[in-house]
């Protein structure tokens, strides 16, 4: 009995990637070509597929990395492409990508890659029914693979009717109950928020906090921050609430609801030395 999942490619062309493809397909996978977006996510729609293969234009595969993964936050997700510089991996790994591999990758890395993404659930097969199952009842959808070390079933609403950060700051608790796994870069950030009195951040003081250089340095730090709390909010809106960090127009950003910090979490300044 085949037990290797299902594989959406999404290839540009139909005749893209054929040794990939083949080896794939000795290797047990069942691999689905698809030339463009659309009919891909016909098929996610109406059938939970573990893992998707995107290649082509940059601009196009960030996008449906991040489509993709409001739509099914459990997926995995691997990017193929030509990335010109480790700038362009980040962009497309904060957009919702879980690994970024050329695109002379042969058949067996990349089976290697599917099996590394597939150990995030114990049963590829109980993991997609589950998603079905989700979807047609239109729930709130499972957990990625950070958010599952927070229990994700019946949560409690936070006592003080705000947002708090929780887990020693690796969590961020919506009003609701809800549980938002952090990365150190969004865990920095959130921390930088509860800390200012109105909770406004300029741009500037955040490309200072994670920017060593001027110039072109901290223009890419500044859109690093962007892409993160863009990230971020997809995240918040996986779980069905809405993260209330708004644009201030030419400025920064600002955090516009109560936002409350676990006694045992490290004050800013500490958490700021040991994420850089």
């Amino acid at each position: 009995m085949n037990t290797s999942p299902d594989v959406l490619f999404l290839t540009g062309d139909d005749t893209a990637y054929p040794q990939q493809i083949t080896e794939l397909s000795r290797l047990g996978f069942q691999v689905h070509r698809y030339s463009g977006l659309s009919e891909l996510y016909l098929h996610l729609s109406q059938q939970a597929i573990p893992l998707v293969v995107l290649s082509g234009p940059l601009a196009i595969i960030d996008i449906a990395a991040a489509q993709l993964r409001v739509m099914r936050p459990g997926i995995g997700i691997v990017a193929l492409a030509q990335f010109p510089d480790s700038d362009a991996r980040v962009r497309t790994l904060l957009s919702g990508a879980d690994a970024c591999l050329d695109t002379y990758v042969n058949g067996l890395e990349l089976a290697a890659v599917f099996q590394a993404l597939t150990r995030r659930v114990p049963d590829a097969t109980q993991a997609t029914a589950a998603a079905d199952a989700a979807s047609a009842q239109a729930l709130t959808p499972p957990a990625t693979v950070q958010e599952s070390a927070y229990p994700a079933t019946d949560p409690a609403p936070s006592p003080s009717g705000g947002w708090r950060l929780t887990s020693k700051g690796w969590a961020l608790m919506a009003p609701s109950g809800q549980m938002l796994s952090l990365t150190t870069a969004e865990r920095s950030l959130l921390l930088r928020f509860a800390h200012e009195p109105d909770k406004r951040i300029s741009r500037d003081a955040l490309s200072l906090d994670t920017a060593t250089g001027e110039g072109s340095e901290s223009d890419r730090r500044g859109r690093f921050i962007d892409v993160m709390i863009s990230r971020m909010r997809r995240k918040a809106a996986a779980q069905r609430v809405r993260l209330p960090i708004k644009a201030v127009h030419g400025w920064g950003y600002m955090f516009t609801a109560d936002l409350l910090v676990d006694a045992d979490i490290p004050d800013y300044e500490g958490t700021m030395a040991d994420s850089n």
